[in-house]
């Protein structure tokens, strides 16, 4: 449980981290900006406008769409519970299930294997290369559902999800536990939209946008990667904590 309370103070710490970022933004790109040609003040009439204007804006350059599908994945791998099957001590009934999961999943890659390799593959670009095709533009899609796919089966055939309320549930059980996430997202984005608008990174020397970026990584990144470590520890240590454990 040690290792859940520093996740939280970890969240925490950086949740006050980047709100009190973002308010020492606005003060100091308006100071900056009177003695520094190119710096957008925050708190000048030109900022003002667009900080109102670009609240939703900021937030719709997070990835939601990506982060969503792949938090629906590793929630219905987690109610599933294939993944405790990693912990050694299979029992019968899955050890069934994981070998009907395996033949599903290899009949998968056969077709897809016949839709990249067979002459005029149709997920292969007009040029016939795996580069700006079908296949790599929809690469972390077709990899989520797939995942979706293999804890479904796994959890019909291993008798944890049964009802339809079950198969509901355990794509959005996760969800509970990273719902805080999305206000972490929400100030990271508008911390991330207010510093790209006033060029601050510009002057020192993030020309090319690396910085920016690496910033994106990590403000989006962490506090979700976190969330998820959290989500599945609590799973472990409180196994009634799943909506839709049996």
């Amino acid at each position: 449980m040690t290792c859940l309370s520093t996740i939280r103070r970890v969240l925490q710490w950086m949740f006050w981290t980047i709100s009190i970022a973002l308010v020492v933004l606005l003060f100091a790109s308006w100071v900056i900006s009177i003695y520094v040609d190119g710096v957008e003040g925050l708190l000048t009439p030109h900022g003002i406008r667009w900080m109102c204007s670009s609240i939703v804006s900021n937030f719709t350059s997070v990835p939601l769409a990506q982060i969503i599908l792949g938090l629906m994945a590793l929630s219905v791998l987690r109610e599933s519970g294939i993944f405790l099957t990693l912990r050694g001590h299979v029992s019968l009934k899955q050890k069934r299930a994981l070998q009907i999961t395996g033949v599903f999943v290899l009949i998968i890659l056969c077709l897809f294997s016949l839709l990249l390799l067979l002459p005029n593959a149709v997920l292969l670009s007009a040029f016939g290369t795996y580069s700006h095709s079908a296949f790599s533009k929809g690469m972390y899609g077709l990899m989520a559902c797939l995942a979706i796919f293999i804890g479904n089966v796994y959890g019909y055939t291993s008798g944890k999800l049964v009802s339809t309320l079950d198969f509901l549930r355990a794509h959005t059980a996760i969800f509970s536990t990273v719902a805080n996430c999305f206000i972490f997202l929400f100030l990271a984005s508008q911390f991330v939209g207010c510093l790209h608008f006033t060029g601050i990174l510009s002057l020192l020397g993030d020309n090319d946008g690396i910085g920016l970026f690496v910033l994106k990584i990590l403000l989006y990144g962490v506090p979700l990667l976190l969330y998820v470590v959290l989500a599945f520890l609590q799973n472990a240590f409180n196994p009634h904590f799943s909506h839709s454990g049996r």
